[in-house]
């Protein structure tokens, strides 16, 4: 994988020894008072549809709101193979996350294979790396596979996204009795694919599952 080495700001231009100038990392759109369930920006602690229909995930964090230079960010990191904003973004992530009790494990959403190597590495794979490195939790790579190689999400409405996602994941019987898992994502935008992810482990006997991704829309 080829790595992008900026010789100044990325979003910017300015020179800068960083990919991003303090200035421009300063105006990034942080993602503040939201649902504690969804995630979804919420002046109430749990927002309506949430104590409506509870999800299977418990907590959901975002560090940024899916708006610009976000959305930049995180397309370079995907399609552009750019690693050096792949890895701040995990960096951001890990400094700004915040949780009372401490995972068993972190668990990156999967990448069908097909699309794995169209893409050379999982986005998801790499910001779980900067946490860990950060706190300490640990990852599994292995436990999750994605079976079903799904259409894109994008252009789905979230009803579709859902079907579009029944059956594509597998969770291997885990022998480590984890109670509490993390499912790290780059975007979260209807949440069906950790909707669907966190229903298959469920099923396999975990109390709890959260969510922490870099974007939420």
């Amino acid at each position: 994988m080829k790595l992008i080495l900026p010789q100044s700001c990325f979003l910017c231009g300015d020179t800068s020894t960083l990919p991003i100038c303090a200035p421009c990392l300063a105006d990034l759109p942080y993602h503040d008072t939201a649902c504690l369930s969804c995630g979804i920006l919420e002046e109430e602690s749990i927002c309506y549809q949430c104590q409506k229909e509870p999800p299977p995930y418990t907590h959901t964090q975002a560090v940024f709101s899916y708006l610009y230079p976000i959305d930049k960010m995180i397309h370079a990191a995907k399609f552009s193979q750019n690693l050096v904003i792949l890895n701040l973004l995990g960096k951001l992530m890990a400094q700004h996350l915040r949780f009372e009790q401490r995972p068993d494990v972190l668990i990156p959403v999967p990448l069908h294979p097909q699309r794995l190597r169209q893409r050379g590495y999982n986005q998801s794979n790499e910001l779980a790396k900067c946490i860990t490195k950060y706190t300490g939790i640990p990852i599994d790579y292995q436990v999750c596979q994605r079976i079903k190689n799904t259409v894109s999400q994008r252009t789905l409405s979230a009803k579709q996204r859902q079907i579009n996602l029944q059956d594509a994941f597998i969770v291997q019987q885990h022998t480590k009795k984890w109670q509490h898992i993390v499912l790290i994502d780059d975007v979260m935008r209807t949440g069906a694919n950790v909707k669907e992810l966190a229903l298959v482990f469920k099923k396999t006997g975990v109390q709890r599952v959260d969510v922490w991704c870099c974007a939420r829309r």
